[in-house]
């Protein structure tokens, strides 16, 4: 594990734009097109949810400080099914890097450069994160730094001044039932994506000197609020069946925004701002994966593995042939895919060390 530490801060910009990512990007109609004009809803329960799992994560790495998710795997369940673990981890962060460069590509292909192959977008992204895997966690946790307060200004601010187009007609026109179970068995995608994918930080909890419980979860509920709060603005501005046949919502509304006469295509900003907290997410899980293979394969330099990685990523990342592809695999099965990450190995851990630890108090007092 890399010899440094990370201030509470931090970790706290980090957790937001690892959430925040590329939800932005494909959440916001799912939802919408599922429970209409009470897809807002469905983001702060989904909020809740990564709270409590968070803190489920939280309390098995406390019984094992100094140790990250690879390391507490061995640990607790032995070289080889510890091992066995560790290497399912592995798969699940490789995929999600995929998944996430295929998500910088779609959207800079259909919104920028549409005569530009996805392959050219892949390559980019990846050998840029490679650098910062390669220089570190806390290199990237400056970046995020400076990116949170940015985007957060520049996000907010138009989406603000659009309010002028609010109708709140929106919200009650088609009339829809809302019965709260089967809607969040029906939404139980925004679970999975992105809360359960934040297990993906136990590589980093040890580096979090103080306050932990405070970076990560206010990071999440932080992250969680920002996602309601833009779903309910699109509501309120697009209407419910306009903003659930579109793409990108958001890139819509600031595309119809009229700032002034001289300030034109400020769906450019949120482009750039998409763009940026999406690096930074990608190199998060991307520095999680390269880390966990590090320390299970007793490799210690990161950048023997970064750089050659990038091109399986990228091969990986071509799986789904469009984005309707890609958002019907998220909205079937991605929950169920991450149950056994997010809950089932959590919950085995902690039980076996709770076991482990009877043991050692039985035989004390034998």
């Amino acid at each position: 594990m890399e010899k440094t530490s990370i201030s509470t801060i931090q970790m706290f910009f980090m957790t937001t734009c690892y959430v925040v990512g590329t939800t932005f990007l494909l959440l916001p109609t799912a939802t919408i097109m599922d429970t209409k004009q009470y897809g807002w809803i469905v983001q702060l329960w989904s909020t809740v949810f990564g709270v409590a799992i968070g803190a489920i994560w939280i309390y098995l790495s406390s019984q094992h400080p100094g140790l990250s998710l690879v390391e507490i795997s061995r640990k607790v369940m032995g070289k080889y099914v510890g091992g066995f673990i560790s290497l399912c981890y592995i798969i699940l962060f490789l995929q999600i890097t995929s998944w996430v460069t295929r998500n910088i590509s779609d959207f800079m292909h259909v919104t920028l450069m549409p005569r530009t192959p996805e392959t050219v977008f892949h390559i980019v992204a990846l050998f840029v994160c490679a650098y910062a895997v390669v220089k570190g966690i806390r290199t990237i946790a400056l970046v995020s730094i400076l990116v949170v307060p940015f985007i957060c200004i520049t996000f907010w601010v138009p989406f603000t001044i659009m309010l002028k187009e609010w109708d709140w007609r929106n919200f009650a026109i088609p009339p829809y039932d809302f019965p709260l179970w089967p809607t969040v068995a029906k939404t139980k995608y925004a679970l999975g994506f992105p809360f359960m994918e934040t297990i993906s930080f136990m590589m980093i909890f040890p580096l979090i000197r103080q306050k932990l419980k405070t970076a990560f979860l206010g990071g999440t509920v932080f992250a969680g609020l920002q996602i309601a709060i833009s779903v309910l603005f699109i509501i309120g501005i697009l209407g419910v069946y306009r903003s659930s046949h579109l793409l990108y919502p958001e890139y819509v509304v600031f595309r119809e925004m009229e700032f002034s006469s001289f300030l034109e295509h400020l769906e450019s900003v949120l482009s750039v701002n998409t763009i940026l907290v999406v690096y930074v997410k990608l190199s998060l899980i991307y520095y999680f994966t390269v880390t966990a293979i590090c320390q299970l394969f007793s490799v210690q330099n990161r950048a023997l593995v970064a750089y050659p990685l990038a091109w399986v990523i990228s091969g990986y990342a071509t799986l789904f042939s469009n984005v309707s592809e890609n958002a019907a695999w998220v909205h079937t099965y991605l929950f169920i895919y991450y149950v056994p990450f997010a809950i089932g190995f959590p919950f085995l851990l902690i039980a076996v060390s709770w076991l482990r630890k009877m043991g050692k108090r039985e035989k004390q007092i034998a």
